[in-house]
């Protein structure tokens, strides 16, 4: 299950960024897997 969430976290916040390498750091998608879906990227 966790594998599962983690997955697609990440997958939403990569088609937030155009190209094909998603540029997000493990600690914004844990956040987004956990539940934070308050909508700001903090960096």
């Amino acid at each position: 299950q966790e594998s599962a969430e983690f997955a697609a976290a990440a997958s939403c916040l990569k088609q937030t960024i155009p190209g094909d390498f998603n540029h997000v750091t493990l600690k914004e998608v844990e956040s987004l897997a956990a539940g934070n879906t308050s909508g700001r990227v903090k960096r």
